[in-house]
Order: C-alpha cells, then sequence, then structure tokens
C-alpha cells in the first residue's frame, strides 16, 4: 500500500472515534452507523441523517459515520440526504443497546427540464431499458414552468441494498421485481409533487434476468416508499407491456400518486426459517450482529452467534449478509483508539439457496418474525441449527475494493482484475495499486464452483475446473483481502455466440422492408435475456449519402429505417452496400462508442463494487439493400 493510501486510511479510522456529528439531546434512543455508495462501496461524507418527524439530525463524518441521539425508544424512521444522490431511507429499532444500520446511497440520474403546461414523456436510458415517466399536462401542483424531472433507476438484482427502509408491504416481505426514484424540482430545487387526485404513468424494464418470471401481460403489485410511517405502500397493479419508448423492452407500466421511491414486488407468500450463525475473522462468534435477507425478514444473532431469519420464496436469486458495528474497547485494531467505531461486514454467496431451502421449516410469510432461534427440526439440513449458514465478518477499512470480471461462456474464460484505492470527493477512486492475495470465486448455481488462479498485477483467471455455459447464471464472490470474509458479489447469465441470419451475408435484399435477424443459441434457456447491440451502415464518406440505423434491446430482430439527413420518419435505407455488426452482453457492460445509456455496478458491497459482464460478438456481415 503507497503512504498516500495509509495515510487517507488513518486518517479515516481516527475520524470514526469522534462519531459522525454531534447528537440531538432530548431522547434516550441513538442510532449509529455508515453511509455507503452503491457504485463505488465507498463512505460518503457529509451525508445529512435526521430523524423522521424529530428534531434529530447530524452529518456523517470523513469515514461515512453518523451516530443520532435524541430519538425515541422504539422503531424509528431515518431519512438521508447528499447533493447528487437520491434521497434514501432506513428503519431501526432503538432500546437498551445503540441501535446500528447501514445505507447505501445510488448518484441521481440526469436532470431533465419539464414545462408543466405540457404533456411529455421523459426517460432514462439504462442497459435494461428505458426508465419513463409520462407528464399529463397541468397534473402537477405548482405554477413553475422551470421544473427538474430526475429519474433514478435501481436494478434490485444489483443494487437491492439501495432500496429504502425494510422492503415490506405490512407484514409480508416483497420480491423486488423493479425500481426508480422520482424527483420534479422547482427553480428552488424544492420537491414538487402531483395535484390532488392527478396521476402520472411510470415505465419501468423488467431487469433481463426476470423476464422469463415476468413475460408481457403479467400483473405486478406497485408500491411506493412512504418515509412519513417507513413501509412500502400498495397503490395500484401494473402490468408488463412493451416500452412506449423504444417498442421492445418489457416495462411494468403503472400508475403513480405521488413521485418517491417506486416499484414492483409480488408479496412472499411463503417463508422458510434458516439459521445463520456469524462469526470474526478467526471463527469466533459473534453476538448481536445483524443478518439482512432479500427478499426475507431478517435477523439478531444471540450470544451463540446464530440468528433465526426468513427466507421468502420467488426470488431467482435470494442474498444474505450480516453486519455489526461495534467499538473497538477491546483493542482488536490496535492502529484504532479504543474509543473508535468499527464495522465488520460479510456475504453469504451460494447459488443454491433454492436447492437448499425444501428441507426448512415453511410457514406463511404474514405469520413470521424476526426472532433468536430457528424454529421446528430441521435434520441437520443445511441452514438448520445443526448445520447453520455460516457468515464470516471482517472489518472495513477507509480504502475500497474496484473489481472489473467478464465472462466468456463460449471459450471458458472467466477474468478479474482488483484494484485498491481511497475514493475522492465524488465517491469514485482517484489512485488504484492492484491487489493481489485475494480469493476469488466463480459458482455456477448447481453447486459447483471454482476457485481462480491469482496472475499477478491483480489478475485472476480461471483456469479450468468449472465448464461455463451460455443462459447459465454464475455468481462471483470476492474475498479481497484473503482474510475468509466475503467483501461483495455479483452475478448474471453468460451470454451465447450470437451469429447474423444465414444468408445475409453477401445477399441483394429489398430495402423497402427489409428486416435484420440474427440468432442465439441460448434463446429459450429459461431466466435468459441478453441485450443486442445491432448496427448496420453504408459507410459512406459524405454526409449526404451516409445512412444507418441500429438497435439496442431484447428481440433478435429490427427493420432498419433511414437516419439519413432529411430523411423522412420511417423512410427505408438508402439503396447501396451495407455492413452489420452485432453483439450481445448481459451484466454491467456497455458497448463501444454507446453512451446513450447508463450501466450499474452489479458487484456491490461496503468498500468494494465492479462490474461483472459476459458478451459475444458476431463475424461481420456485407450485404446490398436495392431501391424499393
Amino acid at each position: 500500500m503507497n503512504t498516500r493510501i495509509w495515510l487517507a486510511l488513518c486518517a479515516g479510522l481516527l475520524l470514526a472515534a469522534c462519531g459522525g456529528g454531534k447528537p440531538n439531546p432530548g431522547g434516550s434512543g441513538t442510532v449509529s452507523g455508515f453511509v455507503t455508495d452503491i457504485g463505488s462501496g465507498a463512505k460518503l461524507a457529509g451525508v445529512s441523517v435526521e430523524g423522521v418527524g424529530t428534531a434529530a439530525k447530524t452529518t456523517t463524518d470523513a469515514s461515512g459515520q453518523f451516530s443520532l441521539g435524541g430519538l425515541a425508544e422504539g422503531t424509528v424512521k431515518l431519512s438521508f440526504h447528499k447533493d447528487g444522490y437520491a434521497p434514501g431511507y432506513a428503519t431501526a429499532r432503538t432500546g437498551a443497546q445503540e441501535a446500528s444500520t447501514l445505507v447505501a446511497l445510488k448518484k441521481e440520474g440526469s436532470a431533465q427540464p419539464y414545462d408543466p403546461a405540457t404533456g411529455q414523456t421523459l426517460y432514462q436510458m439504462t442497459e435494461a431499458g428505458p426508465y419513463a415517466v409520462i407528464f399529463a399536462a397541468g397534473s402537477l401542483a405548482t405554477a413553475d414552468a422551470n421544473l427538474r424531472v430526475v429519474i433514478t433507476p435501481l436494478d434490485p438484482t444489483k443494487e437491492g441494498q439501495a432500496l429504502p427502509g425494510q422492503l415490506r408491504a405490512g407484514s409480508n416481505p416483497l420480491i423486488p421485481v423493479t425500481f426508480a426514484e422520482f424527483s420534479i424540482l422547482d427553480s428552488a430545487g424544492r420537491r414538487i409533487n402531483l395535484k390532488p387526485g392527478a396521476s402520472a404513468i411510470v415505465e419501468l424494464p423488467i431487469p433481463p434476468e426476470l423476464r422469463g418470471a415476468y413475460p408481457i401481460g403479467a400483473k405486478i403489485h406497485c408500491y411506493a416508499y412512504n418515509p412519513e410511517t417507513g413501509q412500502w405502500e400498495d397503490f395500484v397493479e401494473g402490468t408488463v407491456e412493451l416500452s412506449s419508448v423504444d417498442g421492445s423492452t418489457p416495462v411494468l407500466r403503472a400508475s403513480i400518486r405521488h413521485f418517491s421511491w417506486y416499484g414492483g414486488a409480488p408479496e412472499g407468500q411463503k417463508c422458510r426459517n434458516g439459521a445463520v450463525q456469524v462469526v470474526d475473522a478467526g471463527g469466533k462468534p459473534l453476538e448481536g450482529a445483524t443478518v439482512v435477507v432479500t427478499p426475507g425478514v431478517n435477523g439478531t444473532t444471540n450470544a451463540e452467534g446464530v440468528a433465526s431469519v426468513w427466507i421468502a420464496e420467488g426470488s431467482p436469486n435470494p442474498k444474505m449478509y450480516a453486519y455489526k458495528v461495534s467499538t473497538n474497547s477491546d483493542g482488536r485494531i490496535p492502529e484504532l483508539p479504543r474509543t473508535a467505531k468499527v464495522i465488520d461486514i460479510g456475504y453469504f454467496v451460494t447459488d443454491d439457496l433454492g436447492v437448499v431451502l425444501p428441507g426448512l421449516v415453511e410457514k406463511d410469510c404474514a405469520s413470521v418474525t424476526a426472532s433468536s432461534a430457528p424454529v421446528g427440526p430441521q435434520s441437520g439440513h443445511p441452514g438448520s441449527p445443526e448445520n447453520p449458514f455460516v457468515i464470516r465478518l471482517g472489518p472495513v477499512g477507509a480504502a475500497v475494493y474496484d473489481v472489473e470480471a467478464w465472462l466468456l461462456a463460449s471459450s471458458g474464460q472467466a477474468f478479474v482484475q482488483i484494484g485498491q484505492g481511497i475514493p475522492g470527493e465524488d465517491g469514485e477512486i482517484e489512485e488504484s495499486e492492484p491487489v493481489d492475495g485475494a480469493r476469488v470465486t466463480l459458482l455456477d448455481g448447481e453447486g459447483r464452483s471454482a476457485v481462480l488462479t491469482g496472475l499477478g498485477g491483480g489478475s485472476y483467471y480461471l483456469e479450468g475446473g468449472l465448464s461455463l455455459t451460455p443462459g447459465r447464471r454464475y455468481t462471483l464472490s470476492i474475498d479481497a483481502d484473503g482474510n475468509g470474509s466475503v467483501e461483495g458479489s455479483g452475478s448474471l447469465v453468460a451470454v451465447g455466440n450470437v451469429a447474423w441470419e444465414g444468408g445475409l451475408d453477401g445477399s441483394t435484399r429489398p430495402a423497402q422492408g427489409f428486416t435484420a435477424r440474427w440468432s442465439d443459441p441460448a434463446s429459450g434457456v429459461s431466466g435468459y435475456s441478453p441485450v443486442y447491440y445491432a448496427v448496420v451502415s453504408n459507410g459512406a464518406t459524405e454526409p449526404e449519402d451516409y445512412d444507418f440505423d441500429y438497435y439496442v434491446g431484447p428481440a433478435r430482430e429490427f427493420q432498419p429505417h433511414s437516419n439519413a439527413l432529411g430523411a423522412a420518419e420511417g423512410a427505408p435505407l438508402k439503396p447501396g452496400d451495407y455492413t452489420g455488426s452485432l453483439w450481445a452482453f448481459s451484466g454491467a457492460f456497455a458497448p463501444a462508442g454507446r453512451n446513450d445509456f447508463t450501466v450499474s455496478n452489479n458487484i456491490t458491497g461496503v468498500g468494494l463494487s465492479g462490474r461483472f459482464y459476459s458478451f459475444s460478438q458476431a463475424p461481420g456481415v456485407t450485404f446490398t439493400l436495392t431501391a424499393p
């Protein structure tokens, strides 16, 4: 580690001793915790933290830590605000001991101008498709004609930790499908909402890996987060339709009655009980650690380090992590003051929860509550009291890890690059050093896994031991410091080798009605829905002769239209010779030259973040289009 990183790390750790702002007097309840950037894993300074409905207020310190006092005992609701980020919310339960929480914020989308006297569709493009809001003229409660609309997309298959509060509707856990935060700001920066009785339409893309479970025509309950109650509240039922923006992306289309966090999430009906043991890096059981399950019901560990959790059925990839915020009173980290706060965290990474769940005790989700001990005999099955799931925790420092990973199923290759550095004010790493000695594991969703081989210079490579199959889900587990605790993970479905339709190369086709088609050998596999990027162009050097069209979406064909200067809408491509380029991709991947949509990191954790993607490129084709 270079001198700059070491000094910054020490400075951050010393500041952690300060407690992150002065708590407000007046109540016996206190909540402490850390706020992180879901995109980079960095802990965020300068975040405003407030007790909803109270006068309690503080700000996170340079290490992203806060301590908020003056709160009533019992369930408390917190809000988190920082310029450039969508608002965050959390709930905690204060009592005889200080409560703790971890909160992840997501950078907000681009601000777009809007005149509320007009009807308009605004959208934020992502690799999953366009997130859109459709306004009716005069539906907003303002006379200000110069509004800014901010749409912040959130794919819960990648970024579930950034969803506010506990993901529950009443007593039932919710199975997250697709979400976004909508902020309407006036000229003075104040939040604007809909007039009483008015509504707007939103369209939220179904994440590619969930499209098999939610086909066109499917109905999904839609919820909005209410910061005052700390609840996700049911408003309407949405329908999966094709996007009105691009005409091809499956989106959840629904009505919205006020702007906040909003999304689609069916209620979990059946939950299975599991035992989780939380231990430190040396294997010692940890009491008082929080175990978070998505989707499901969280738990807190007892004196044996064991917590009871409930995992909701219906999610294709349930996730679990544990954390504990404590002081360094025992001096376990010698370089920290005894009064410093320490956060330890670890992730339970496996793709076979769906396999082990049938052995666990099942109940209606509405009837379960958090408890300190698992219920019922489970015969030593994984997740039973005799054979609990184990999560190993490790401390999080000031430096963060950045991961770049790719997978090529066709050639059986997987490659990972890990760096570490200190994030700047924007949450991004300013200087990065390669990280060796990490333990990087690739899991195939069927109980098999392989540990990647370190090549030096922060690089890791799959050298056999695990076959890679297009259409299959793979999960990457990262133990960046090699101490046994997993800092973060990410998953994707491997793409197949795409190819243009047979006979297109070298052919002559009429421009009128021409349809470009391609094949993918993994198409038809349940849960497989990559994004395709196809481009056809004539390569002319003179602007008046040049013509092209492109497609980004889940379909395996499109009908190109002319994008030539002065071309009428819907006109066919100009006659002439054309080339075709084609890519397929999944995960956090953007093709070269495409800057019109955002890509979210799909490897997430506290102090770790990155991009995991799979892609293939078809051989190029040439063909000729003739005049209609």
